[in-house]
């Protein structure tokens, strides 16, 4: 009887234990499917050595203080022309930036120009200027909005 007992007992055990198991496994599959779909496609560039990816991702941190780093290590890898891909967007906003001004300085009143340095400054984060030139784009034509 004793024997009868133990090998229920015993029975039971193994199934609550593969119970356990097949529970433990289904919530890590379900964790990792989860996580697996929020990681940033941007990891998986950078992780191909998508030199794309290293420019888009090197573009994003510009202001954190580990930017420099970055960039050095990555310039090792992929030259010295990664940094001229890196900062081409504010270039070429600082070349339109004073196209715009030229253009300015021809017509004061032109609505159009004012409102693209609005947008200019307000994208290179000079957000001071740009309201500057906002204010002026309203006095012209008071329709306008952000």
């Amino acid at each position: 009887m004793k024997q009868s007992a133990f090998k229920q007992l015993n029975s039971s055990l193994v199934i609550t234990g593969k119970i356990f198991i097949f529970l433990l496994i289904f919530f890590y599959a379900i964790v990792n499917i989860f996580s697996s779909q929020r990681i940033s496609p941007l990891y998986f560039q950078l992780a191909k050595e998508n030199r794309d990816g290293v420019v888009d991702f090197l573009s994003k941190i510009k202001s954190l203080p580990v930017f420099n780093s970055f960039l050095a290590m990555n310039k090792n890898i992929y030259g010295n022309s990664l940094e001229d891909e890196v900062f081409a967007e504010s270039l070429k906003r600082g070349q339109n930036i004073e196209e715009y001004e030229l253009l300015l300085q021809k017509n004061p009143k032109s609505r159009d120009v004012l409102y693209n340095l609005y947008v200019l400054h307000l994208e290179d984060g000079n957000e001071l200027k740009a309201e500057g030139y906002l204010k002026k784009t309203r006095e012209i034509d008071p329709s306008i909005e952000d």
